[in-house]
């Protein structure tokens, strides 16, 4: 079951967090490769656009909060990419994916695979560069 509490959301339960459903999950990752705010109140998800405060607070955080939050939002981005990835590999399964589809399928693939090399990087977990996502995959 995924997890949220203030702005993050894992698919591992984490201090503080709340057990939310498969779809608000999947809706909360998505809001955040949006650029949308995302929080979780009484087990309602909301998405806003975040306000952008004039003096943003200096927040300094620990190399294992650092590297919990880098590996949450790698697990929650690799949830949505295996979400619009399971329809093309039903298609592949079953002999019938298109060209455009079997592309869309090997673009998530290499994503899935630059997430999940994230601590690979030797910034990591100070500064991450993140892989662009191949977007919302589209049937043909």
């Amino acid at each position: 079951m995924p997890y949220a509490a203030d702005g993050a959301i894992s698919t591992e339960p984490f201090p503080g967090a709340i057990e939310i459903s498969e779809e608000q999950h999947i809706q909360a990752v998505e809001g955040m490769l949006g650029g949308m705010a995302v929080s979780i109140e009484g087990g309602i998800l909301s998405l806003r656009v975040p306000m952008t405060p004039e003096h943003p607070a200096e927040v300094s955080l620990t190399p294992d909060e650092l590297r919990h939050a880098a590996l949450a939002q790698r697990d929650a981005l690799m949830a949505a990419a295996a979400a619009r990835m399971a329809p093309l590999q039903y298609a592949a399964d079953l002999g019938e994916a298109t060209a455009t589809e079997e592309a869309a399928m090997l673009a998530w693939k290499r994503y899935c695979v630059a997430l999940n090399r994230i601590e690979q990087q030797t910034t990591y977990p100070e500064s991450i560069v993140w892989p662009e996502s191949p977007g919302i995959a589209t049937t043909a």
